[in-house]
């Protein structure tokens, strides 16, 4: 098999990290028309600008569980940091803890999406003098309603 080979039984025409940027939130920007994001997978990681021990902090102070207590699994949030450091064009992707495709009552997403979006000390990607727009994405791990741990 040749390197050629690869995209003929490989069927995935998009890289790893890939947001459609059509699905953008009002009001959200990307500052390039970028099809290629730079991601976690980065030289500079994409971060939240206090570290990820307060980011940790300020979901554990402000999370509800909105009295939900029989849902369990994660909740992914998949989504773009412009170069201002803003977020948008969130995809969401929500698993029980069998890791099959699930749905959590949307309040608890809603809220866990809008602490999210009340987050905007964002850390750019930058190259030498200059910042682009990057993928980025956050997992809470959820269990009878609590919030345990968010990854990475």
């Amino acid at each position: 098999m040749s390197s050629c080979d690869y995209y003929l039984i490989n069927s995935y025409d998009k890289p790893i990290g890939h947001l459609d940027l059509h699905k953008t939130n009002a009001g959200f920007k990307t500052c390039l028309d970028e099809v290629h994001l730079p991601s976690y997978y980065s030289r500079k990681p994409v971060e939240y600008l206090h570290g990820k021990d307060s980011l940790q902090r300020y979901f554990h102070l402000n999370y509800d569980n909105k009295g939900i207590t029989n849902q369990s699994g994660y909740i992914t949030f998949r989504f773009i940091i412009n170069c201002e450091g803003t977020l948008g064009n969130f995809e969401i992707h929500e698993l029980g803890i069998d890791y099959k495709e699930k749905k959590f009552q949307e309040s608890l997403v809603v809220h866990l999406q809008e602490l999210l979006l009340q987050l905007n000390e964002w850390k750019a990607f930058s190259r030498g003098d200059s910042t682009f727009d990057s993928f980025h994405f956050i997992t809470f791990k959820i269990d009878n309603g609590e919030l345990v741990d968010i990854l990475p």
